[in-house]
């Protein structure tokens, strides 16, 4: 029989590693959240406070513009001005005179505010041989300060009734036949009111 003795038994692996990764992971995952807080700026919390306004509300004005029925009136180079009832049977020529007398109802509130008022005409009006040989005058008695050409500054002052006067003028100059038997829409001459910005 020998007397050999047995091996030893292999010595049994500790907890040691294991701990250490945990210790590790943990170590890594507080890194993280510390990086995460400083980048997003934390949720340390600071001193602050507010104290609203004592003001009261501000309201806004108004800006609007209406018109009234106008009427229509024909005056030729021969004899006296003379009503019209329905302008679509009326035949201008050189020299004739349409004129318009236009209520307008104007709302201008505001502390500062101003517009202009305006006659504009469309480019179709002035397109054709006949538009292109009228001249469209605005006038406002006593209303407002001209400005430009059919163009009147209002402030707040003006707000309220008014009546406007628009003149069409078949140019007396007119040679040949420019215009004849051509048509203007009348309905592309518009009265606008627009807030002054200068």
């Amino acid at each position: 029989m020998s007397s050999s003795t047995a091996p030893a038994p292999a010595p049994t692996p500790t907890a040691r590693p294991v701990r250490r990764h945990r210790r590790t992971t943990a170590i890594l995952a507080i890194a993280v959240g510390a990086a995460l807080l400083s980048a997003g700026g934390g949720t340390y919390a600071y001193w602050s406070t507010q104290t609203a306004l004592t003001a009261g509300p501000v309201s806004a004005g108004d800006l609007n513009l209406s018109l009234g029925t106008g009427t229509w009136s024909l005056k030729g180079v021969l004899g006296s001005a003379q009503s019209v009832s329905n302008l679509t049977t009326v035949k201008i020529v050189p020299g004739d005179v349409l004129t318009l007398t236009q209520p307008l109802d104007v709302t201008l509130v505001g502390t500062t505010i101003a517009a202009d008022l305006k006659a504009e005409v469309g480019s179709t009006f002035t397109s054709g041989a006949l538009g292109s040989n009228l001249d469209v005058v605005l006038t406002v008695s006593s209303y407002g300060t001209a400005t430009g050409t059919n163009t009147y500054r209002l402030t707040s002052a003006n707000s309220g009734a008014a009546t406007a006067t628009l003149t069409i003028t078949f140019k007396p100059g007119t040679t040949g036949r420019a215009g004849a038997t051509q048509s203007v829409n009348l309905n592309d001459i518009a009265f606008t009111l627009t807030q002054a910005s200068s």
